[in-house]
């Protein structure tokens, strides 16, 4: 078991390591040039000296792979370089949004997970009925419609509609409500169909079918036994989910002005802010590997197959 952790461990060290070049690489190769969007914002016309200049300030006359060299090790030491729009620090900015990030992530999940645990469990109790043949449309709409689409609703018909609930924005108890709804609709569909196809082959298995035939109640059957059957599939989804709605919250975060991670990155995407896209690519990237991570070894700790 030692061995293999540490064997799981140096592919997650080579994979962060990779995810570190990927990420500089894409970003520092992006067209255009920051120091030219800098002098504008600035309201000064650039010129070929002004844009040396500034270069060679920010250290973009350098050579790429010095650069990166110089990058990573600075990432190492926690430090995420400087924005280039206001010179503050890209780690002090990150962390100031990072609790709204996980705020509306963690309250995705719930609605995602509530919503496919009940509606897989609907869906396996009645395959015939209405209330099955609903879910199956429910999933399969769901599942084909954008996270913004089911937002714009959202905000027209219970914000502006029905005044229920504020448009966006961090403050207030029910401002999480609605990002986290469209956020967690598209995590339950995905999530949904691979809890429904396992649940529809676990009542199948004899053991079920035995406790129902010794007088426990279908309903019992499927909640307590086929469920645990079930879970370690489901366990692995989530982990995925998790991952998808840390990266998927950008869109709704600028769409509800959720004061996240998400709506600075695409902000200093529009400045050609490079530390600030860098860090965050970086930050989501890591975040999606480790919760990977984390999902295999909750899979091993429900599934004893996995650990053999």
């Amino acid at each position: 078991m030692t061995a293999v952790l540490v064997r799981r461990g140096a592919e997650l060290l080579f994979a962060l390591l990779a995810l570190s070049l990927l990420v500089f690489l894409l970003t520092a190769l992006a067209p255009g040039d920051p120091a030219e969007e800098i002098l504008r914002r600035g309201g000064v016309q650039p010129t070929p000296e002004s844009v040396a200049a500034l270069r060679a300030e920010l250290g973009l006359d350098r050579p790429l792979f010095d650069r990166y060299l110089s990058w990573l090790g600075d990432v190492l030491r926690g430090d995420l370089g400087r924005s280039y729009a206001d010179r503050s620090p890209v780690a002090e900015e990150i962390a100031a949004r990072v609790p709204a990030t996980l705020r509306l992530a963690g309250a995705a999940a719930l609605v995602a997970g509530g919503l496919a645990v009940l509606a897989a469990l609907l869906a396996v109790l009645r395959p015939g009925s209405p209330v099955g043949r609903a879910v199956a449309l429910a999933t399969v709409a769901v599942s084909g419609v954008p996270p913004y689409v089911v937002g714009i609703v959202l905000i027209s018909v219970v914000a502006v509609g029905l005044r229920v609930l504020p448009t966006g924005g961090g403050d207030g108890p029910g401002a999480v409500v609605l990002p986290a709804v469209t956020l967690g609709l598209a995590g339950a569909a995905t999530l949904l169909r691979l809890l429904r196809a396992d649940l529809a082959h676990a009542v199948r298995l004899p053991f079920v079918r035995l406790a129902v035939a010794k007088g426990l109640r279908r309903r019992r059957a499927v909640v307590v036994h086929a469920l645990r059957v079930a879970a370690p599939n489901a366990v692995t989804a989530a982990g995925v989910m998790l991952a998808e709605l840390l990266t998927g919250a950008v869109v709704v975060e600028t769409l509800f002005s959720w004061p996240g991670v998400g709506q600075l990155a695409v902000t200093a995407i529009r400045q050609r802010d490079l530390p600030v896209v860098q860090a965050y690519v970086l930050v989501t990237a890591v975040a999606t590997v480790l919760l990977l991570a984390l999902a295999e070894l909750c899979l091993a700790a429900c599934d004893p197959r996995v650990r053999r």
